[in-house]
């Protein structure tokens, strides 16, 4: 990834917001949402590019997908660990534990 591919990657909010709460820890599709409080299908279509980028991979376990930073990608810009964490502070971004989404 060239390095104007990255800052556009991060120049969206939402997609800034997932990468601060997965420095924090692997989380799923309904952790997220409850953390960033958008609606699931703009999670998922960010999560997508993320994947796509190699910024972003994920397991499966049952019925949940969880996400997770790409290491490769933390390592080539090790700059990026500030930041993400500048972006948890400024705009509070807390990780949920539990999913809490309601049906």
């Amino acid at each position: 990834m060239k390095l104007h591919e990255l800052f556009h990657i991060l120049s969206n909010e939402t997609r800034l917001k997932i990468l601060a709460l997965l420095l924090e820890k692997e989380l799923c599709v309904c952790q997220i949402l409850a953390s960033i409080g958008t609606t699931q299908p703009n999670i998922s279509q960010h999560l997508q590019v993320l994947k796509d980028r190699g910024v972003v991979k994920y397991r499966k376990e049952e019925n949940f997908v969880y996400y997770s930073i790409e290491e490769e990608f933390v390592e080539k810009y090790p700059f990026l660990i500030s930041i993400l964490e500048q972006a948890r502070k400024e705009y509070k971004l807390k990780a949920v534990n539990s999913c809490s989404i309601s049906k």
